[in-house]
C-alpha cells in the first residue's frame, strides 16, 4: 500500500515538473495582454539584407509592427535554430513586407531547436525560409537529399559519402521500392536519396508499362552530371531483379553487369570528354543539354506483371544533345578551359600524338591558341593523361579503333590548327586580307587533305550570288579571322555529333539487342540539362537555355499541380480551393509569332538586319505583356519577367549568334577534306509534329536555318517525349561558391531555389492552404482553446479513431478561427481552415494566430492543477508532523542494522579471503616439496648409476692391467735377448711409464677426493631433506617459518646442483685425460712389444748364426738380465697401480 502511494506521489511531481515547464515555455503569465499591445513570443523568421533569412523571437505586435529580438550569431553557418543562440537587440520589422502580413514561423521544438525533415511535405510551416534552413539543418548532419513530395533536392556536398553508394546501399533501395509488395507509400521510413527516384521510375516502367523520365537541373557545379550517373548505375543494378545483401562482402558483393549494360554505363563518360568544360563555377561542367533514353526490353508490358514474373530489362541507350557552347572552342575565360579533349590530345603519350599527326610532336598548349596557357588541373582526380587513357578505352568500347580513332583525332588537330592561321592586309589595303601563317595553313591543308590555295581563298573571298550572276568579294582580316572561328565551331560541332552518333549505334537496343531488328522498347529518360541562368550580362545563350527552362517550369508546374489534386482528393478537398499562376505569358512573350524570338528570326532573314532594330521591334510588339522589361537608360537591351525572376538580356550580338552558319566558301571547303567527319554534311533536325520546318532562303549565301530554329524544334521534340512519360524530378543545388563541405551560404542557396522552380512549386501546392497539420496534432496542441460547449464535436461512437479526430479538430478550429472568418467577391463566408480525413489545412495567417493565442486557456487548468498539488503538499506535511518522528526512528534503526550487517558480511568476506589463501599456498608448497623430493631421488638415483660406471671402468682397467702384467713378463722374458742398446732404450721407456703411474696415481686421488666431498654434501641435502619431511608433517599453524625453510633448502639444493653439476664436468674432464693416457700407454706398450721381439729375433739369429760361442753365452746372460730387471719393473707397478686404484 505504501508503495503505492509512493508511486502516486512520483507520478504527480513528474506531472507537475512537466507543468511546470510548459508554463516556462509558453510564458504563462496572467498578466502577458496589456493595453494597446499583444504579447506573445513565438520563434519566426525574418529578412535580412546580407543572410537573406535569419532565425528571430517575435516578442509582440504593435499595429503594422512586429516586436521581435534578433539573436546574435557567430557567423552565418551558425545560424539554425534561435533557441540555443545569445539574445541580441530588440527591434521592429514591417509586416506589411511579408505574405498575410504575418512573419514565417520556424520548425522548432518547444525549446527553438531547429527540427530537420526528410520529407518537407510534413513540414508544418512550409515556405521559403523553412525550407532553406530545413535544407541547411541536412547539409550540416551530412544529409545530401531531401525529398519535397515526388520531388528530391540534392546538395552537393563537396565531398564523397561512400555509405550512400555500395552495392549493399543499392540493393536495398531497390527491394524495397521495386521488389517487395506494400500497402503503403514504400518510401515511408526510406531516408531520400538518388536510388529513390530511378527505382521508382523502373518500376513505373515495369509493373505499371509506362515511359518514365527523370529530370535533372541545376546549376553549373551543382552536381547534375554526377546525380545522372549515379541514377544511371543503380538503374542497371534494379534490372537485375532482387538481390540478397551480402553484409560480410566487400562493397555488398558487387557483381559483373552485362556486356549490354556495361557499354551504357561506360559510354556516358565519353560525352564529358568531348563537351564538358573547367569553368569558374565546376572542373567538370556539362556545355551542352543532354536527353539519355534507356531502352528497356519490357516482355510483359500489357499484362499482369508481378515481382515473380517481372522480367524487365535494359537493352541498351539513346542519347540525344542540346545547344553545345560552340564560342568556348574559340575564346575562354583565362581562369577556365576549353574541352577536355584538348588537353587530352596534347597530354597524350608523344609516340601516339605523333602517330595521329606528325606536327604533334614537342607541342604543349602554348603551341595552339585555342587551347593556351592554362593551369594542370585534375578532373575527377584524373590527369589529362590518364583521361586520355580512359577515352580511348571508351573509344574502343564504341568500335572506334584504328583508322577511325586516327580520323577523329585528326579532325580534333584541325580545329586546334585553325586557331594558329593569321591574316594581315594585302600589299597595304585593309579591306583584303592574306594569310601570313604560311606554314600553319599548309599543316592544315595536309591535315585536311586538301591544297593551301584552297584553304586561302576559302577564308580570305566570301562568294556572292545574285539572280544573274555570282561574284568573289574579300574579307578583311578581322572578318577572315572571324571566318576561320566560325568555321573551327562548325567542325568542331560535327565531330561532337559524329561522336554521339557512334555512341548510339554501340548502345541503341535497335541494333545491338539480341542481334537487332527489335522495337517498342521501353523507355526511362534522363534529362541533364543546364539550369536557370541571371548573370551580369545575358546574351543569346542565357535566353535560349532560360526559355529551355521556361518550358520545364512549365510541365514541372502541372505535374506538381497533379500531385495536389490527389492530395486534395484524398482528404476529400474540393478542387475548387486551388487556384494558381502558369508561365504561359512568359512562353508566348518568347515564342509567340509576334513574340522576341521570332522578331530576332526576322531581322536575320532581313539583309541589313541588326540587333537594335530587332530590340525596338520586340519591345514594340510585346508592349502589352506583363513579362517584357523595357530599359529607358540602355536601348540595346531588354528584358523578360522568368518565373525565376526578372533578368535583362545584352541584345549585342543576337542577330549574329542566331544565324550560325556558314558562308559557302567554308562550306565546300569542307566537303573537299578527305576527313570523312569535316566533309560529312549536317542533318537537318525534323520539326516536331512532322513538319518540314523553317524554310529556307535559296538566294542567300547563308545555309540553313536559324539557331533558334534549330532549338525550337529540338525542344519541341523533348517536350512531346516528355509529355508522354511519368516524370520524376531531381533538383541539385550548389550550397556555396567556394565548394567547401558543410557550408550553405543562404543567398545563393535561395535564389537556387527560385530558379529550381522548387519555391513555385511549393507556393502552388499551398496556394490556397499554406499551412497544414495532422488533426491528432490540431487536438493535442490547441484543445485548450476549445469551447466544448459552444462548438460540440460531431463524433460518434461508431466512427473510427481517423474520423473521431476530425470532428474533434474540425469543432476545435470553428471555435478558435471564427474571427479569421471572410467573404468573398460573390459573398460566400469562406473559413479559415478545412479539415480533411486526417489532415487540417490553413489559410495564410490562420496558423500564426493559433499559436499565438495556444496559451489563452491553459491558465485556468494550471490553477486546477495548482490547487490539488497544493492540497497534497499540505496533506503530506500533516502526516510528516505525526508520522515523521517513528518513521526517522524506524529508518534508523534499519540503517544501524543494515550497516552491521554489511560489516559482518565484510569480515566474514575477508576471513573466507584469508583461509582460502592459506589453503592455496599450502598445496603451492606440498608442491614445491613433492618437486624438491623427486629431484632429490633423481639425484641419488644419478649418483648410483655413476658410482657404477666408475666401478666398471675401474674393473675394467684391473683387467687391462693384469692383462699387461702378463704381456709385460712375456715381453721382458724376450727382452732378455736383444742387445745392450735396445735395453738401454726399454729402461727409457720404462721410466716414461713409471712418470705417467705416478700422474695417473695423483689424478686419481683427487677424484677420489672429489666423491668424498660428494658423498658429504649428499649426506646433507639427504639429512635436511629429512629435517624439511619432518618440519612438513607438523604443517598447518606457522606456514612462514615452512616457507623460510623451504626457501633454504631450495637455496641448498640450488647450491648442490651446482657442486654436482661441477663434479660433472671435472669427472669428464679426468675420464679424457685417461683415456688420453690409456691411448698412450697401449701405443708404448705396442713398442716395446716391437722392441722385444726384434730382440728375440736378434737372439735367435746369432744362436743360429754364431759361431763363437762365447758371445751366444754373453747374449743369452745380457738377454736374461734384462727380462729380470723388466719383471722387478713391473712388479713395482703393479704395486703401485694396485694401491693408487
Amino acid at each position: 500500500r505504501h508503495s503505492r502511494r509512493r508511486l502516486r506521489v512520483r507520478i504527480f511531481y513528474h506531472n507537475l515538473n512537466l507543468l511546470s515547464d510548459l508554463s516556462k515555455v509558453y510564458s504563462l503569465d496572467h498578466n502577458q495582454t496589456t493595453m494597446g499591445e499583444k504579447k506573445s513570443s513565438s520563434f519566426v523568421f525574418i529578412r535580412d539584407p546580407v543572410f537573406g533569412w535569419r532565425p528571430a523571437i517575435q516578442e509582440g505586435v504593435q499595429g503594422d509592427k512586429a516586436i521581435v529580438n534578433v539573436p546574435e550569431f557567430k557567423d552565418e553557418q551558425s545560424m539554425m535554430g534561435a533557441g540555443d543562440a545569445k539574445k541580441g537587440q530588440m527591434g521592429q520589422v514591417n509586416l506589411k513586407d511579408y505574405h498575410a502580413g504575418v512573419l514565417p514561423l520556424q520548425n522548432v521544438d518547444a525549446l527553438g531547436n531547429l527540427l530537420e525533415f526528410a520529407d518537407m511535405v510534413k513540414l508544418p510551416y512550409l515556405h521559403e525560409a523553412g525550407i532553406l534552413f530545413n535544407l541547411k539543418k541536412r547539409h550540416v548532419m551530412g544529409m545530401p537529399y531531401t525529398r519535397t513530395g515526388d520531388i528530391v533536392i540534392a546538395v552537393n556536398p563537396f565531398q564523397w559519402f561512400t555509405e550512400l553508394y555500395t552495392e549493399n546501399k543499392r540493393k536495398y533501395y531497390s527491394n524495397k521500392l521495386v521488389w517487395e509488395e506494400s500497402e503503403q507509400d514504400p518510401r515511408d521510413g526510406l531516408e531520400p536519396h538518388v536510388y529513390e527516384v530511378s527505382s521508382l521510375a523502373y518500376k513505373g516502367l515495369a509493373f505499371g508499362g509506362i515511359d518514365q523520365s527523370i529530370l535533372v537541373s541545376g546549376e553549373s557545379g551543382a552536381g547534375k552530371t554526377e546525380t545522372v550517373k549515379i541514377a544511371m548505375n543503380h538503374m542497371a543494378s534494379v534490372q537485375a531483379g532482387p538481390q540478397k545483401i551480402d553484409l560480410l562482402a566487400e562493397d555488398g558483393g558487387a557483381q559483373d553487369l552485362d556486356p549490354v549494360v556495361q557499354r551504357v554505363v561506360d559510354s556516358n563518360p565519353l560525352l564529358e570528354a568531348f563537351g564538358n568544360a573547367s569553368t569558374r563555377r565546376n572542373d567538370n561542367s556539362s556545355r551542352f543539354g543532354k536527353y539519355l533514353q534507356l531502352q528497356f526490353d519490357n516482355q510483359n508490358k500489357g499484362g499482369m506483371v508481378t515481382t515473380s514474373n517481372c522480367n524487365c530489362r535494359l537493352a541498351g541507350s539513346k542519347c540525344e544533345v542540346y545547344l553545345l557552347e560552340k564560342n568556348r572552342i574559340t575564346v575562354h575565360d583565362p581562369e577556365e578551359r576549353t574541352y577536355h579533349i584538348f588537353y587530352q590530345i596534347i597530354c597524350a603519350p608523344q609516340n601516339i600524338r605523333v602517330a595521329y599527326w606528325e606536327k604533334l610532336k614537342d607541342v604543349n598548349r602554348d603551341s595552339f591558341k585555342y587551347i593556351g596557357p592554362s593551369a594542370n588541373k585534375k578532373v575527377e582526380g584524373l590527369t589529362d593523361e590518364e583521361h586520355y587513357e580512359a577515352t580511348v578505352k571508351i573509344l574502343a568500347l564504341v568500335n572506334v579503333t584504328g583508322d577511325k580513332l586516327k580520323m577523329l583525332f585528326r579532325a580534333i588537330c584541325v580545329v586546334l590548327q585553325s586557331g594558329n592561321i593569321t591574316f594581315g592586309p594585302k600589299n597595304g589595303d585593309k579591306d583584303q586580307s592574306e594569310i601570313t601563317s604560311l606554314q600553319a595553313v599548309a599543316d592544315m591543308a595536309d591535315l585536311m587533305g586538301c591544297s593551301t590555295e584552297d584553304l586561302g581563298l576559302a577564308f580570305t573571298e566570301r562568294t556572292m550570288k545574285t539572280r544573274t550572276e555570282t561574284y568573289k568579294v574579300p574579307l578583311s582580316a578581322n572578318v577572315a579571322t572571324d571566318a576561320v572561328d566560325a568555321f573551327a565551331k562548325e567542325v568542331y560541332g560535327k565531330i561532337f555529333l559524329w561522336v554521339v552518333q557512334e555512341v548510339n549505334s554501340a548502345t541503341a537496343a535497335e541494333t545491338n539487342y539480341k542481334g537487332g531488328g527489335q522495337e517498342n522498347f521501353g523507355i526511362v529518360g534522363m534529362l541533364d540539362i543546364f539550369g536557370f541562368e541571371s548573370f551580369v550580362r545575358n546574351r543569346f545563350e542565357q535566353l535560349c537555355i532560360n526559355y529551355a527552362n521556361e518550358k520545364l517550369q512549365q510541365k514541372f508546374t502541372e505535374d506538381v499541380f497533379r500531385a495536389v489534386q490527389l492530395e486534395y482528393e484524398a482528404e476529400g478537398i474540393a478542387l475548387a480551393e486551388i487556384s494558381y499562376d502558369d508561365n504561359t505569358d512568359v512562353l508566348d512573350l518568347i515564342e509567340a509569332r509576334t513574340g522576341v524570338m521570332a522578331m530576332l528570326n526576322e531581322e536575320c532573314i532581313r539583309p541589313k538586319g541588326s540587333d537594335f532594330d530587332f530590340v525596338q521591334k520586340a519591345l514594340k510588339q510585346n508592349a502589352k505583356s506583363p513579362c517584357m522589361l523595357s530599359n529607358k537608360t540602355d536601348r540595346m537591351s531588354f528584358g523578360v519577367h522568368h518565373y525565376a525572376g526578372k533578368v535583362m538580356y545584352d541584345a549585342e550580338g543576337f542577330v549574329a549568334s542566331n544565324q550560325d552558319t556558314l558562308p559557302t566558301d567554308l562550306e565546300d571547303l569542307m566537303y573537299k577534306s578527305t576527313n570523312d567527319i569535316v566533309s560529312k554534311k549536317p542533318e537537318e533536325p525534323a520539326a516536331a509534329g512532322g513538319g518540314r520546318g523553317a524554310p529556307k532562303r535559296q538566294k542567300s549565301n547563308i545555309v540553313g536555318s536559324t539557331v533558334w530554329n534549330k532549338y525550337k524544334t529540338q525542344l519541341a521534340s523533348l517536350m512531346a517525349n516528355l509529355h508522354k512519360t511519368s516524370s520524376r524530378y531531381i533538383r541539385c543545388v550548389k550550397p556555396n561558391m567556394k565548394k567547401k563541405p558543410n557550408l550553405m551560404e543562404h543567398i545563393p542557396t535561395v535564389e537556387q531555389l527560385r530558379c529550381a522552380g522548387v519555391v513555385a512549386a511549393v507556393t502552388l501546392a499551398r496556394s490556397a492552404f499554406p499551412n497544414r497539420l495532422d488533426n491528432s496534432a490540431v487536438k493535442f496542441r490547441y484543445s485548450s482553446m476549445w469551447d466544448k460547449k459552444a462548438f460540440p464535436s460531431k463524433k460518434t461512437d461508431s466512427m473510427t479513431p481517423e474520423q473521431a479526430c476530425s470532428c474533434d479538430a474540425e469543432a476545435i478550429l470553428l471555435g478558435t478561427l471564427e474571427c479569421k472568418e471572410y467573404k468573398n467577391k460573390e459573398g460566400e463566408t469562406k473559413k479559415a481552415f478545412v479539415t480533411g480525413k486526417t489532415k487540417s489545412f490553413f489559410r495564410a495567417g490562420a496558423i500564426e494566430y493559433l499559436e499565438a493565442n495556444r496559451a489563452t486557456g491553459l491558465d485556468s487548468q494550471a490553477v486546477t492543477i495548482q490547487k490539488l498539488g497544493r492540497g497534497y503538499v499540505t496533506r503530506k506535511r500533516f502526516r510528516d508532523l505525526v508520522h515523521g518522528a517513528a518513521e526517522r526512528e524506524k529508518a534508523e534503526r534499519e540503517k544501524n542494522a543494515r550497516e552491521a550487517q554489511e560489516r559482518a558480511d565484510k569480515f566474514a568476506k575477508e576471513k573466507s579471503d584469508r583461509d582460502q589463501g592459506r589453503s592455496s599456498r599450502k598445496t603451492d608448497l606440498e608442491a614445491r616439496i613433492k618437486a624438491l623430493k623427486q629431484q632429490s631421488e633423481e639425484a641419488d638415483e644419478y649418483k648410483t648409476q655413476k658410482i657404477q660406471e666408475v666401478s666398471d671402468r675401474k674393473a675394467k682397467a684391473e683387467e687391462e692391467i693384469e692383462a699387461l702384467r702378463e704381456q709385460t713378463s712375456e715381453d721382458a722374458r724376450k727382452a732378455l735377448m736383444e742387445p745392450k742398446k735396445l735395453a738401454a732404450q726399454q729402461k727409457k721407456k720404462i721410466e716414461e711409464n713409471t712418470k705417467l703411474i705416478d700422474y695417473l696415481k695423483k689424478e686419481n686421488k683427487k677424484i677420489r677426493k672429489d666423491n668424498d666431498k660428494i658423498k658429504t654434501k649428499y649426506d646433507v641435502v639427504k639429512s635436511n631433506n629429512e629435517k624439511l619431511i619432518e618440519n612438513n608433517e607438523n604443517t598447518g599453524e606457522n606456514f612462514d617459518d615452512l616457507n623460510e625453510s623451504t626457501g633454504q633448502v631450495h637455496q641448498k639444493n640450488e647450491d648442490l646442483t651446482v657442486t654436482l653439476e661441477k663434479a660433472k664436468k671435472d669427472n669428464k674432464k679426468l675420464k679424457e685425460r685417461c683415456m688420453g693416457k690409456q691411448e698412450e700407454y697401449m701405443s708404448q706398450a705396442e713398442t716395446r712389444l716391437e722392441y722385444q721381439k726384434s730382440m728375440a729375433r736378434i737372439l735367435n739369429m746369432i744362436q743360429d748364426q754364431s759361431k763363437e760361442q762365447q758371445l751366444v753365452e754373453d747374449t743369452v746372460v745380457i738377454a736374461l738380465e734384462c727380462e729380470a730387471e723388466a719383471k722387478a719393473i713391473m712388479a713395482a707397478l703393479e704395486a703401485e697401480t694396485g694401491d693408487g686404484i
